[in-house]
Order: structure tokens, then sequence, then C-alpha cells
């Protein structure tokens, strides 16, 4: 399946009347109207107003979000999936559905089932078909709600892991360090070409954050009157599970202009590695993207 399909495919699935989300444009990688960070970082960003509550004009969303950060720029090209510009898929929830509808329509998406037992999904055209006996999930260890949810839906007690709030917490150590406003725990997908769980080859590819509480200054977690889902899927992880390879530089978003640069770098030089064709792959996209937006 091609980048391309996969993009139609998900906006498609959110978009169908069972799930009634309203599909919205990629916004620009400046961020419009939000001052507090120099590039679009996540499909969250654009929807800000709608999760504090300052619009509800809109109740549901989807989007693939062209995203931009550098906090990882040292592991560009030396990792499988790390990337400077990547694009998010992404389904979100602002004061409607929870964590029960976020996690089955997850597992629909990306087996065509409605459970671990295989009942097919009534828009299976839709969906994807990975095998269930390839994914594992991590949850929040005090998140009792999302465990029950995964146990509903037929999911083997050893293909859940529950960890602590630096790995499935959003933002990242927010009840013990902050910072202060909206966060909450999340619930972590993993694929795992052998089926193992937390194998060397396990590639986390949709993280779905339930966005429950108000962080105070005295480190207490106030309940949200209005609850949100906040979920993000990378499409470069995503296509290079659907098509079999071992890194998201192996996909059809990347072929090409790695091949185009294996074949200009003709002198043979130490630093002519793999590593440094996948670091410059990254970099021209990224910045060609910038460039398209007048950076």
């Amino acid at each position: 399946m091609t980048s391309v399909e996969l993009r139609k495919q998900f906006l498609a699935f959110f978009a169908a009347p069972a799930r009634r989300h309203t599909v919205v444009p990629s916004d620009a990688l400046i961020p419009s109207g939000d001052p507090t960070v120099l590039f679009t970082s996540a499909g969250m960003n654009q929807f800000k107003d709608y999760f504090t509550g300052r619009r509800t004009d809109l109740s549901r969303a989807a989007s693939c979000q062209k995203c931009l950060r550098t906090g990882d720029l040292e592991q560009v090209g030396k990792t499988a999936f790390h990337h400077s510009f990547f694009e998010m898929l992404g389904n979100f929830s602002f004061g409607d559905y929870f964590k029960a509808e976020a996690i089955r329509w997850a597992w629909e998406f990306l087996t065509g089932t409605l459970d671990v037992k295989g009942t097919p999904s009534p828009d299976r055209g839709l969906c994807l078909a990975l095998p269930a006996k390839k994914l594992w999930v991590s949850v929040y260890e005090q998140d009792e709600e999302a465990l029950a949810l995964w146990r509903a839906l037929g999911m083997p007690e050893d293909r859940i892991r529950r960890f602590g709030q630096a790995d499935n917490f959003w933002p990242a150590n927010a009840p013990a360090n902050g910072p202060n406003g909206p966060c909450g725990p999340c619930s972590e997908i993993y694929f795992d070409a052998d089926g193992a769980v937390q194998g060397q080859r396990s590639v986390e590819v949709w993280n779905l954050v339930f966005t429950q509480f108000d962080r105070q200054s005295d480190g207490s977690l106030k309940p949200l009157p209005r609850k949100g889902i906040d979920t993000g899927m990378g499409l470069e992880r995503l296509a290079a599970v659907m098509q079999g390879v071992e890194t998201s530089y192996d996909t059809d978003l990347f072929r090409r202009v790695i091949k185009a640069i294996r074949s200009g770098r003709t002198k043979k030089t130490r630093d002519d590695r793999e590593s440094t064709n996948r670091a410059i792959a990254d970099h021209v996209r990224a910045l060609t993207f910038m460039v398209a937006e007048g950076v």
C-alpha cells in the first residue's frame, strides 16, 4: 500500500458515517495564530482552542498534519524511524467521545476487525489488515480504565504492558514534573514483525492520548470538565509496516530521493555510508517543505 493510499484511507475511515469526523486540512509548518512554538510539531497544534474550549464549533476532527521537530536531529539517519519532517495522522475529540471509542476505532482501523477474536468490521474496505498476533499495546500503569478496555477487546494479558509516566503519560512525566495544564495518560500500539512483545523489531505506530486532567501548581491532577482525545500515528512508520520494510527510509516516501543521493555521491569518502544518505534525504525533504512555505 502506498503512502498516498494510506493517507486517503485513514481520513476516509474517520470521516465515514460510523465515526463522523470532520477532515481538516493540514496546518502550515509555521503555526497559524500560535506564537508559543516555532514550528508545527504535532497534529493537535491547530486544535488548541478546541481542547481549551475557546472554540466549540467542532467536536470531532481527523487530519494528516505536516510536522517539523528539531529535538531528534542527532538521531536522524542513525535510527530506523527518527525524522525532522514527518506527517502525523490523527483523530481528535473535543469533549465528545473518549477512551472506549478511541481504542476500539484504532484497533478496527489497523486490523479490519472489531475485536481480537476477528469479528469483521462493517468498514473493512476502509481498514488495514494487520494481523492481531503482531500487535501489542502499552497503558499507563495507573490507568485501569484503558487496561479494562483492551481486555474487553480480547487483548491477551501477555500482549499488554503497563509503563510509568515517562513512557505512557503526555506530556511525559507531567504528574511529577509538569508542565501545569491539560495532560493525561496514553495508550500506545506497537507492531512487531516477529510477533514479539517489546522485541528488537517492535515499532510504536499509534499513540492514543487521553487528555483528562488539568495539572495544578501543587502537583495535583484535577479532572477536566471536557475530556479530549489526541492521537498521533506517523505516516512514515505506518508506511514501513504496510510495505514490509525495516525502516521508513525504505518506503516510497524516501526511495527515489535516496537513490538520487547515492548516484550523486560518486566520490567515496569515510562519510559515504547509509546513515549519511538517510540524513541528507531527511533534511532535503524538510527543507523542501520549509522553502515551499516561505521560511
